[in-house]
């Protein structure tokens, strides 16, 4: 019976690979929400992460720490580390293994720059209190589960990091597993606390279900990069100062506010779903902006990228709250085609508005000259009236013409028409 339910019991695997941010950060609270809602025996989560924003790694551990799933963390392959974000990850879950020869520590706080350069007593003061800061989260998390508080401080004040080895001699892990099946096969029959009650896994031959990356969180995870997030926030301060120096060039304008904003969700300076809408705002402007102001093509495509990214961004996986199926979001394969669609749409009213701008005018004084018309009271020097375009027009000619000739508009003055009489125009070329 208990091999039956064994074999009939699956365990959730997320994998954290790169650094901890908005979008891996969404990835496993995510993973953690549908595990519990799909009875996952338990959540076993593979990390070899370099650490991360302290904001999002504040989110993962929350999610763990109210989890009412287990959470089953292992720094894995052989090679991998979890430092800085990923020792907070690691200590935060209910059974936390390492593989060997993989390394966990130096958790020091450091600001995006590196913190390097000099230092006055606020900047140090400052620093001082997030070092604090960090360090009283960190002894909350070690004592909620049990582990080494001591050392879990040092790995904040003094960065110190350690092998697989040391770490579950210091109890700062709770066992060594070479890989996955080892791992499932030693967790198996330990009790876990989930709030008020203890479970006991079942995970020796469970299924392994992967649990997929959506395009919003892969979105999110590829530009908050610190690298590729710091390189987009400078490109965009660089295209503002250009616009700044050369008003009227737009390009670096229209350039450096789309990386700002970007950057501005990937250091979660913006909420993700704010810096979305405002893309798609921002796209949706430089497609009128091409018909108007005439970019080049420049405010299509600029437009094009502001509405794709924000449209990725804008909505992805959902909870269980909401009110659609938990599988509703958009995806490449809706949002390409409507990019593409709406670029095809705003170059051809621009080919169109431009072509017509070339053309002379059909209305109005210039629209009459040229055409021709009949007299409907004879014209002269001293006035009538002939029927153009389907209106009656006060007339005024050189000479008498008779009722009935026809007569071209050679003149506009106010309300008067200025024409001539077409046999003698013709008489003329002859």
């Amino acid at each position: 019976m208990i091999a039956a339910l064994a074999a009939a019991s699956f365990v959730a695997y997320a994998e954290l690979s790169g650094s901890v941010d908005p979008g891996s950060a969404r990835y496993l609270i995510d993973a953690m929400h549908d595990a519990e809602a799909q009875g996952a025996e338990a959540l076993l989560i593979r990390i070899d992460t370099p650490g991360g924003l302290l904001a999002a790694t504040r989110d993962i551990v929350q999610a763990e720490l109210s989890a009412h799933v287990p959470v089953v963390v292992w720094v894995g392959p052989p090679g991998a580390r979890a430092g800085s974000a990923g020792v907070f990850v690691t200590l935060a879950a209910h059974v936390a293994a390492m593989a060997p020869s993989s390394n966990i520590g130096a958790a020091h706080p450091v600001g995006i720059g590196g913190g390097g350069g000099e230092k006055n007593s606020e900047v140090e003061t400052m620093l001082k209190k997030i070092e604090n800061d960090t360090a009283a989260f960190v002894h909350g998390i070690a004592e909620r589960r049990s582990r080494n508080v001591d050392w879990a401080e040092k790995a904040v004040r003094e960065s110190v990091s350690i092998t697989a080895t040391e770490a579950l001699r210091e109890k700062v892990i709770d066992l060594i597993a070479e890989d996955v099946p080892e791992l499932l096969r030693k967790i198996d029959g330990r009790e876990v606390h989930l709030g008020g009650e203890t479970r006991r896994l079942r995970t020796a031959g469970a299924e392994l279900r992967p649990v997929e990356w959506t395009v919003r969180d892969r979105v999110l995870h590829a530009l908050a990069d610190p690298q590729i997030a710091y390189l987009i926030a400078m490109l965009g301060v660089i295209g503002i100062m250009l616009e700044l120096f050369h008003p009227g060039t737009i390009v670096p304008g229209v350039v450096g506010a789309i990386c700002i904003l970007v950057a501005g969700v990937a250091f979660q300076m913006l909420p993700v779903n704010a810096g979305a809408l405002a893309l798609c705002v921002l796209g949706v402007g430089l497609l009128v902006a091409e018909m108007y102001a005439g970019g080049h093509g420049w405010f299509i495509a600029a437009g094009i990228v502001c509405i794709v990214i924000g449209s990725l961004l804008l909505i992805g996986h959902t909870g269980r709250g909401f009110w659609a199926d938990s599988d509703f979001g958009l995806g490449w394969r809706v949002v390409l085609p409507v990019g593409a669609a709406l670029g095809l749409i705003s170059a051809t009213l621009v080919w169109k508005f431009t072509s017509s701008a070339s053309q002379p005018l059909q209305s109005g004084a210039p629209g009459l000259i040229g055409e021709e018309g009949e007299v409907r009271e004879a014209v002269g020097p001293g006035g009538g009236r002939v029927l153009v375009h389907g209106e009656l027009w006060s007339a005024h000619a050189p000479m008498p013409i008779p009722e009935g000739a026809r007569v071209r508009v050679v003149g506009v003055r106010g309300l008067t028409v200025e024409v001539t009489p077409l046999e003698r125009q013709l008489k003329e070329a002859t």
